[in-house]
């Protein structure tokens, strides 16, 4: 299950000062969808919005993935507490395991 942010194009108004729209997702990657969304705030990155998107996702048997932006060991030890097997982070080695049982 990758998790990615995104800024939504043209989500901005210089006019009224209104930052761009910027989200961090949860992927089913073989159906192209987008399981759950979370708002990155404004003042912040997506790595105060990952763990709340966690929360409301069932990781178990899910190999997630995130980039190097992501790459947090407070995020790794969550995505395990919440029954992924791996976790992985592109561009990076794999650096949390749980044997599959």
């Amino acid at each position: 299950m990758p998790i990615d942010s995104k800024t939504v194009r043209r989500s901005f108004d210089r006019g009224r000062t209104q930052e761009p729209l910027r989200l961090v997702s949860a992927w089913a990657s073989e159906q192209g969808l987008a399981l759950r969304q979370r708002e990155i705030d404004g003042k912040s990155n997506e790595i105060t919005a990952i763990p709340e998107l966690l929360e409301t996702l069932s990781l178990k048997n899910c190999i997630v993935t995130l980039d190097a932006t992501g790459y947090q060991k407070a995020i790794a030890d969550r995505i395990l507490e919440r029954g992924a097997p791996i976790t992985c982070w592109c561009s990076r080695p794999i650096i949390a395991r749980r044997s599959w049982q």
